[in-house]
């Protein structure tokens, strides 16, 4: 793990963020991601140098469409995003998991409330 990667795990795992479970370095198909939410299919990319060549912006831009068919949002950010702007990314990844985390949590129907058998002779 790259420190950002690091320093951003310690802050969301142990259900720290909207009591939401998240995996680190979690295998999805050929694709490893960094952060993956199962509950909110919410993955978070922690985007260091590599990421920013030519060939690294089609890589992630194929990623990205490949997780979005498979109903996984991505939302990434860089290095020093992760190590200058903290709060405004942990702020990000609650928003992010409660929109999804309400999404993906069907309503329950209410459960009926149990009928009195008739009384023989009413």
């Amino acid at each position: 793990m790259t420190p950002a990667e690091y320093l951003l795990w310690q802050l969301i795992r142990s259900r720290q963020r909207c009591n939401a479970k998240f995996r680190r370095q979690y295998v999805e198909g050929t694709y490893l991601l960094d952060l993956y939410c199962p509950a909110a299919k919410l993955c978070v990319e922690c985007d260091g140098l590599p990421h920013f060549t030519p060939e690294g912006i089609e890589k992630d831009r194929i990623r990205t469409e490949w997780f979005n068919e498979q109903g996984i949002e991505v939302i990434r950010f860089t290095s020093q995003e992760i190590e200058n702007d903290t709060q405004d990314v942990l702020q990000e990844i609650d928003q992010a998991l409660k929109r999804l985390l309400k999404q993906w949590s069907a309503p329950h129907p209410p459960t009926p409330s149990p009928r009195r058998t008739e009384e023989k002779g009413s």
